[in-house]
């Protein structure tokens, strides 16, 4: 997925300038760039169509899933 625009909400203290939060800033970024649609294609593309079986569609959940598992990942190296 192409990451288009990153909007920052709250920046206080010393957190947004840490090696920590860039660190996980990363991590995000990465795990967001690797979340394909449909899942194994390589790129992630919008299916607009209305009235598909589910499973066919933009579905929320296997974005979601394809994500976690990549946040996981960095978790699992991290511990």
């Amino acid at each position: 997925m192409k990451i288009v625009h990153i909007e920052t909400l709250i920046a206080k203290g010393s957190f947004p300038t840490s090696t920590e939060w860039k660190r996980i800033r990363k991590h995000l970024r990465n795990a967001i760039k690797a979340v394909d649609w449909p899942v194994g294609s390589g790129k992630f593309t919008i299916y607009p169509e209305r009235g598909k079986r589910r499973g066919m569609g933009n579905g929320v959940t296997p974005i979601k899933r394809e994500l976690i598992a990549e946040l996981a990942g960095y978790a699992i190296a991290i511990t």
